[in-house]
């Protein structure tokens, strides 16, 4: 054996040692924020909402549909379904209200730096208040 097969030996170990490191710290660092970004979303309630409502806008935008509006009085919204023949079924009688499922509603466009823009104003608003 040469020098150059067992230098280029030797190179080839120290590398393989490298990165089983690497991948090891990389799965204890991922662990971690995993963990950092669970416990602050658990215990920031209005962080998750402000996050999870410009993540279900962006959804809603991206699928082409129109953003629902929220009303804790559902009967308005029943209101105007007919009452259910008297032959069908309890299964058949069940509508679900999907937001832009006519026929009528096209795709549109979705503006990332307008939602970027509302997401900022809302974490701003969020960090005003003194609750970060």
């Amino acid at each position: 054996m040469s020098f150059r097969d067992v230098y280029s030996n030797e190179v080839l170990e120290s590398r393989r040692a490298r990165s089983q490191r690497a991948r090891f710290w990389g799965k204890v660092v991922s662990i971690v924020l995993m963990l950092t970004v669970a416990v602050t979303l658990r215990t920031e309630p209005q962080l998750r909402s402000a996050l999870v409502s410009a993540a279900m806008a962006g959804a809603m935008q991206v699928t082409g549909r129109s953003v629902p509006a929220t009303s804790p009085d559902f009967t308005a919204a029943s209101a105007n379904t007919p009452p259910p023949a008297s032959g069908t079924r309890v299964r058949d009688r069940i509508k679900i209200n999907r937001p832009g499922s006519g026929a009528d509603a096209a795709p549109q466009q979705v503006d990332m730096q307008a939602l970027a823009r509302d997401l900022q104003k809302n974490m701003a608003a969020f960090n005003r208040n003194g609750d970060w």
